[in-house]
């Protein structure tokens, strides 16, 4: 059970460092993709449900009320965490959940991709060790940031966020209620009654695809540790560059070929592998093509070998990547971004 006292005294600390995340980054969106977030963060903070409508006159005074308070914070620091008369700093958590492990909360704070600072205060559901990992699952948050990433990893920990994942279980289900194409994403929705109750539904899908994401965290760890710091350094340098969303797309497909796809295939559960597939995104789709014919054969014959098959082939292939990757960044000089972006263009499988 979540201790009042301790949520009102940490809350306001960890949402003074999400608004200041949120003001240094939210511009870097797209505004299509900017409104889009903002109005789920709009549901969030009003704790409104999935289905409720959005009245459009208090979501447009809210977003001017919410820009206007990342002004004030904008060339801010990011603060101490003050706990019981003592300072924590927001980028190290373990001390942190020490201090409040037995009040039902959970706090993380890191940066994630392009360099984005990301801070979250949750009550902690779950917590456990699994291949020398701890994993932490976090239920309803209190405190966050306008991205909120369902899972993210550590070098020891992954931390799976079930309200973030639900809420993009439901931005999937909307996206494709609109059209109700008979896709990937169709076929894995199908598996789970939203016609009936879109809240038992979602919590369905969470309950099956929390298992996914943590596969996905334990192989990307794997390949972390087996890259070592050379790749934490090749990663740093390349920030903010199409050569890092590259890079860590081709780290991605070796995490699921080493971990993930070998899982899926194993399962006596269709839903996951379609929606594993529905959403991989243009870029790992343009950098693993015989991943989508792969699922295409899959599709039809239900043979999980096509699922085996792919994890072998990738698992050589992207590996193989990934260390010429170190190899070109050693020889690149102040700026590889140029080289990795050129290699990985042409390392399609």
């Amino acid at each position: 059970m979540v201790s009042t006292d301790s949520l009102e005294r940490l809350r306001p600390q960890v949402q003074y460092n999400c608004d200041i995340s949120d003001a240094r980054h939210a511009g870097n969106y797209t505004l299509c993709i900017y409104l889009l977030k903002m109005r789920e963060f709009y549901r969030w903070i009003h704790a409104l449900d999935f289905e409720q409508e959005i009245e459009g006159e208090a979501i447009s005074q809210w977003l001017r009320e919410r820009e206007d308070r990342w002004d004030a914070v904008a060339d801010e620091d990011y603060r101490p965490l003050r706990i019981d008369g003592h300072e924590f700093d927001p980028y190290d958590p373990a001390p942190v959940n020490r201090v409040i492990g037995d009040s039902g909360l959970f706090y993380h704070g890191g940066i994630g991709q392009k360099g984005v600072d990301h801070f979250v205060l949750a009550e902690r559901i779950q917590h456990y060790e699994t291949d020398g990992v701890t994993v932490t699952i976090a239920g309803r948050e209190y405190a966050r940031d306008l991205t909120a990433p369902p899972a993210m990893s550590t070098d020891s920990e992954i931390i799976l966020r079930r309200e973030s994942l639900k809420r993009m279980c439901w931005e999937r289900y909307q996206e494709w209620a609109w059209n109700r194409f008979d896709n990937a994403m169709g076929r894995a929705l199908s598996f789970y009654p939203f016609e009936r109750s879109i809240p038992e539904a979602l919590e369905a899908m969470v309950d099956v695809e929390q298992h996914t994401l943590i596969r996905h965290e334990l192989g990307e760890m794997a390949v972390t540790r087996e890259l070592g710091d050379d790749w934490r350094r090749l990663m740093h340098r390349l920030l903010g560059t199409r050569a890092e969303l590259l890079a860590r797309a081709a780290r991605d497909h070796l995490a699921d070929c080493r971990v993930l796809l070998p899982w899926l295939a194993e399962q006596d559960n269709p839903a996951p592998v379609h929606f594993y597939f529905a959403n991989l995104t243009a870029l790992r789709r343009q950098l693993f093509p015989q991943a989508v014919e792969a699922y295409r054969r899959w599709d039809q014959d239900g043979d999980a070998r096509h699922l085996i098959d792919l994890a072998q082939a990738g698992e050589q292939h992207w590996g193989n990547t990934l260390h010429a990757l170190l190899a070109i960044a050693a020889d690149s000089g102040e700026n590889p971004a140029p080289a990795v972006a050129e290699y990985l263009d042409q390392a399609h499988l």
